[in-house]
């Protein structure tokens, strides 16, 4: 059976529903969808996923009943996406409107590279169908992917091998895409490259409280005697790492990253043998232009199997160049194509943001489930036992004490 999640089905909680969320909202979008459009009977909305697997949204599932001209009784369902109503969540907002970017990413340029791939005799789809309402508010309206038997892996087993080279190609696919429509057409709006990287709220926790409240449990991680100095060291020069991956380099092999490529933002479709048939992204708010080593370095640490993520990862980066060469040359990329040399030159250059994700994301991804999680106690000092139960998770630690080696030797503390 394919993996599923532990609590696919749990959602049935309480969770914040905006006053705007009503049938009038939403009476265009069914009169575009539902032939012979009468009238709205019923809007129900509820939690789209259980409780501590979206940080960064309210997700909702909406289903409409819809009746039609001859009485027939239709159900629309859509995912909708709106913002947390806290002091964290507003300030991020000023920094950058990620709904505003992500309804661009969904209705500019998904369909974009996809229709690069169509004209090249190749059907390639990213992600689900988004729909635009006229609404003042911020939000992401997005089709459901449940019906058609899309699903999250149970991000605290990780991805196997067979998951994480469906998620490498269809980063392949995307990297290369979006290279070779920059190729053709100039750069991307602005406002499609900064990812995170113009939040300071996000670069703190990244940068100076993640690696400080690891390094007080540190002494309870077996092994750490061994590389603790050089935690220390590295973890003073986070910014400056951080700071090197804002602009892209020329030299670089850049493309549009995802740039929040972790297991709950992937969905997988299966046929009746079980094969993924259908990988596609979700959560498209942090595009970021620059090298791929980003989003490779922030989905292999964070989200594959703790047997695989150290010991398959050298073959995992030559699988995804053989993709993205193969894509790259079907989409007549004009410029020298990326050796595997210098595709591993740049992991290599981009060592420390490796380490930044291991000590930030992947302890968040590998976290238990709560209720009360949400961004304001990862973005915010004020939860210091949030933060601590990061580095204290005994699942967390496991995977620290195979991966923090792993970097020193490869020489990503330095």
């Amino acid at each position: 059976m394919p993996p599923q999640r532990k609590d696919e089905n749990v959602v049935e909680r309480e969770v914040p529903i905006p006053a705007w969320v009503k049938p009038e909202a939403f009476e265009d979008l069914l009169k575009d969808n539902v032939k012979d459009y009468k009238k709205t009977t019923a809007l129900r909305a509820k939690a789209g996923v259980a409780a501590g697997e979206n940080y960064a949204t309210i997700m909702l599932r909406l289903e409409l009943d819809v009746e039609t001209k001859d009485k027939t009784q239709v159900t629309k369902a859509f995912m909708l996406k709106t913002p947390h109503d806290t002091d964290a969540y507003r300030k991020l907002l000023e920094e950058t409107n990620i709904f505003d970017v992500e309804r661009g990413m969904y209705v500019e340029v998904v369909p974009e590279l996809e229709q690069m791939y169509r004209d090249v005799g190749l059907e390639v789809k990213f992600g689900a169908v988004a729909y635009e309402i006229k609404v003042s508010e911020n939000y992401v309206l997005l089709e459901d992917l449940r019906p058609r038997g899309f699903r999250n892996v149970d991000r605290l087993q990780g991805l196997d091998q067979a998951h994480t080279e469906s998620v490498l190609k269809k980063f392949a696919q995307w990297h290369a895409a979006s290279a070779v429509r920059v190729d053709l057409k100039g750069p991307y709006d602005v406002k499609y490259t900064p990812g995170f990287f113009d939040s300071e709220q996000i670069r703190n926790f990244f940068c100076d409280r993640s690696a400080n409240i690891l390094l007080k449990h540190i002494d309870q991680y077996e092994g750490h005697a061994n590389y603790v100095k050089d935690l220390h060291s590295v973890s003073k020069k986070l910014i400056d790492v951080y700071n090197d991956l804002k602009e892209a380099k020329s030299d670089d092999f850049n493309a549009l990253n995802h740039g929040d490529g972790w297991s709950n933002n992937i969905m997988f479709q299966y046929n009746d043998k079980n094969e993924i048939t259908n990988t596609y992204f979700v959560d498209l708010q942090l595009p970021k232009w620059g090298s791929v080593a980003q989003d490779l370095y922030y989905f292999l640490l964070s989200s594959t199997k703790l047997d695989i993520k150290t010991a398959k990862f050298d073959y995992f980066i030559w699988f995804y160049h053989s993709e993205l060469v193969k894509h790259l040359k079907l989409l007549n990329y004009s410029k020298k194509l990326p050796t595997l040399r210098s595709l591993r030159n740049e992991l290599n250059k981009y060592s420390g943001w490796a380490f930044i994700c291991s000590v930030s994301v992947m302890g968040v991804v590998l976290l238990d489930p709560t209720d009360d999680t949400d961004f304001d106690k990862i973005l915010s000092s004020e939860h210091p036992s949030f933060m601590n139960s990061i580095y204290t998770n005994p699942r967390y630690r496991r995977h620290a004490e195979v991966v923090l080696p792993w970097l020193q030797h490869r020489g990503a503390l330095e």
